[in-house]
């Protein structure tokens, strides 16, 4: 079944309910699948040579980004630690040198790019590119990391690994670090408050998608490493990636829909009404 038959099929079965007719319409006006797979791709890029500088030039930084990444992606430290611990990191740190270093930092704002388009596909914004958009792209990948490690690490000082306020504090970072990322990659150009309910949708359900890869990646990574060696932990974290890309895109598009659905945004205006006159 070609693309075609298939959107026809899908968009025809969707048509008995407004909110998936448009759902099934934007999927692939967006091109869901080829922009999942392209932040996955460029989180992959950006993700290796990071880490691989990391350990040659910030030696100190090494653990903590290490136990991070595993902890996020869920694949365990031994495999993590596989792909940079086959590296020469003297001869990294020769070969490499300062310039090297800025730009494999540099290279990183692909990502940081890759979802800037998301959104502004989504919202049906102009591109910004350029200087400018690449400066905005380089910021946000810097400041994004680091608050996610800042939240990380207030949560792992205010509770143990058991507490169950922590899944908690985790959506709670996690929603407020992509409520902020949508605004800044989209340049103030669509309202924040229109911007909540993807940033929580996003935020919640990759907290979720992390608890459950800590169950499952584990045993996929050891599988694929005794197979293919560091190959195969590279395969693994790919795999980790599409599904966090699907998240990012399925998130601001679900947010997108639920905002500007008649039926909802009636709901809510009701509600709203209902609880002034109750005051």
């Amino acid at each position: 079944m070609n693309v075609a038959a298939l959107r026809s099929r899908v968009e025809e079965w969707a048509s008995h309910v407004p909110l998936l007719q448009r759902l099934a319409t934007e999927f692939f006006r967006i091109e869901f699948l080829d922009r999942c797979m392209l932040i996955a791709a460029q989180a992959l890029l950006a993700m290796v040579p990071m880490l691989v500088v990391i350990a040659a030039f910030l030696p100190e930084l090494t653990a903590s980004a290490l136990q991070q990444m595993a902890s996020v992606t869920g694949v365990g430290d031994d495999a993590v630690r596989q792909v940079t611990g086959e590296l020469d990191l003297s001869r990294v740190r020769s070969e490499t040198g300062a310039l090297g270093l800025v730009i494999t930092i540099v290279s990183a704002t692909s990502f940081g790019r890759a979802v800037q388009r998301v959104f502004e596909r989504v919202w049906e914004q102009k591109h910004v590119g350029g200087l400018r958009g690449g400066a905005r792209c380089l910021i946000w990948v810097v400041v994004f990391l680091g608050c996610l490690g800042a939240v990380n690490g207030v949560i792992n000082l205010l509770t143990d690994p058991g507490n169950p306020l922590r899944p908690a504090l985790q959506m709670l970072g996690s929603c407020a670090a992509w409520w902020g990322s949508a605004w800044v990659l989209l340049f103030g150009r669509v309202n924040r408050w229109v911007l909540l309910p993807g940033a929580v949708l996003t935020g919640v359900v990759q907290v979720i998608y992390g608890r459950g890869s800590a169950w499952v990646m584990p045993t996929y990574v050891e599988s694929n490493a005794e197979q293919f060696g560091t190959l195969g932990v590279i395969l693994s974290l790919s795999t980790w990636l599409i599904g966090f890309a699907g998240i990012v895109v399925g998130g601001a598009l679900l947010g997108r829909l639920l905002v500007e659905d008649p039926i909802i945004a009636r709901t809510v205006r009701h509600g709203r009404d209902f609880l002034t006159r109750s005051r």
